[in-house]
């Protein structure tokens, strides 16, 4: 199969990256983004990888000469990483869509779409993030993707390239606690991004009759449950 993923060198795509790769499910797998991924330690596989080198704002530019069997859609930054609202929608909204209407013009009927939103996605939220994932979210149901699977993590767990000072703190405050979120709580325990970009490959490999529109939790990646 042929796989494509978004937002490859981030905390959950470079790790899904590594699992692609080297996954005998997947002959090609194609890399859209700005900057290409580190591969060094991809002795076995890196010839899979085909780099395809874009700004974000110049995805709806794109044409893909082979049709893709699972997208990957990874995109991710913050308000403060971006520099405005304006250039957060950019990346976390206008990038998604333009990957999954790329994607959707192939018209593969058995096409598999998996995006990273986040824990509380609501598109008539008043919190300004948890809106635009909602409005995302809202949006990609709207394309009729064959299958559509939406991954909504708590705080995300792992090392990172750039620094995200509150992200740092929650990692620190929370990422020994776990044992705290029970109950309610359960549901808002931060997830290792290991975790969700296994949750992503495994459900991607998942027999899936579309159309399908599936909201993988936090609490179901959690328990590896899907």
């Amino acid at each position: 199969m042929i796989a494509a993923i978004i937002g490859a060198t981030g905390l959950v795509g470079s790790t899904l990256l590594t699992r692609i790769i080297e996954s005998e499910h997947y002959s090609k797998v194609l890399v859209i983004g700005r900057s290409a991924p580190n591969l060094v330690e991809h002795q076995f596989g890196a010839e899979k990888v085909h780099f395809i080198c874009c700004q974000l704002d110049e995805v709806h530019e794109l044409t893909l000469a082979e049709k893709v069997d699972h997208a990957f859609c990874c995109l991710g930054t913050t308000i403060k990483q971006a520099g405005s609202e304006e250039a957060f929608i950019q990346v976390d909204k206008l990038a998604v869509l333009a990957f999954a209407k790329l994607i959707q013009a192939q018209a593969n009927p058995s096409l598999k779409f998996m995006v990273v939103t986040a824990l509380g996605a609501d598109a008539k939220s008043t919190v300004f993030y948890n809106r635009i994932k909602g409005e995302v979210e809202q949006e990609l149901k709207a394309l009729s993707l064959p299958v559509l699977n939406i991954f909504q993590p708590s705080l995300l767990l792992g090392p990172r390239d750039n620094s995200r000072f509150m992200e740092d703190i929650g990692q620190i405050l929370f990422g020994g606690l776990s044992f705290l979120f029970i109950g309610p709580l359960r549901k808002y325990q931060p997830i290792d991004a290991h975790t969700v970009a296994e949750s992503m490959y495994l459900v991607a490999l998942k027999p899936q009759v579309a159309p399908t529109h599936q909201i993988i939790t936090n609490v179901m990646m959690h328990r590896c449950h899907y």
